[in-house]
């Protein structure tokens, strides 16, 4: 009996040394996750910044919304790769925006006569000899995209357009996957794309 109880508490000493084999570490990529809000979303935290005007405002003032280029490059580069699209989504925003606050806001972008094609119609143009000639404006939003490594800083202002007064400023950020994820390849409606690397 000493004998096989002896048997018994060294087998089951045994099976307590054992250790168990850990789980095989996953192989499958963690999927990046998207911004928590929209482009529109961020872009009204630069409309309530913007509404706030310094001095003398008439509320028949007209106002224009041009596209926010990166900050070292004006004139020649919106944003690219993951931010595709980002200037442009901020320039729409920034008129919706505007406009549902009440301000008077005017599409400079409006063509002369209504376009009418087999598949679409449509009044907007960037052909500067499509628009009309005299655009009446009192003040332009106009900004600037800073690239950081997690998030686009932006930049915008109100500008008097007859004496370049500032009359207004706002920033912000907004994060780097707001439009697209972190992947570096994705596809989207059949096609594939590539972020820059």
């Amino acid at each position: 009996m000493r004998l096989l109880l002896c048997l018994l508490l060294l087998s089951l000493t045994a099976c307590s040394l054992t250790q168990e084999k850990p789980p095989a570490p996953s192989t499958e990529a963690q999927k990046a996750s998207m911004a928590p809000y929209t482009v529109h979303q961020y872009v009204g935290d630069l409309s309530t910044q913007l509404s706030h005007v310094n001095g003398p405002f008439k509320s028949s003032a007209r106002i224009a919304v041009t596209s926010f280029y990166l900050a070292d490059a004006l004139d020649t580069e919106l944003a690219q790769g993951q931010g595709a699209g980002l200037s442009q989504q901020i320039q729409e925003s920034l008129l919706t925006q505007f406009t549902q606050l009440g301000y008077n806001t005017i599409e400079y972008r409006l063509e002369k006569h209504l376009n009418l094609a087999s598949n679409a119609d449509g009044m907007l143009s960037r052909d500067i000899s499509k628009l009309r000639q005299r655009q009446n404006i009192d003040f332009v939003i106009t900004g600037t995209l800073t690239r950081q490594q997690h998030a686009y800083i932006v930049n915008a202002r109100m500008v008097n357009t007859q004496d370049s007064r500032v009359v207004s400023a706002a920033s912000t950020e907004i994060p780097i996957n707001v439009m697209w994820g972190d992947e570096k390849i994705q596809q989207r409606d059949g096609y594939i794309y590539r972020s820059e690397y």
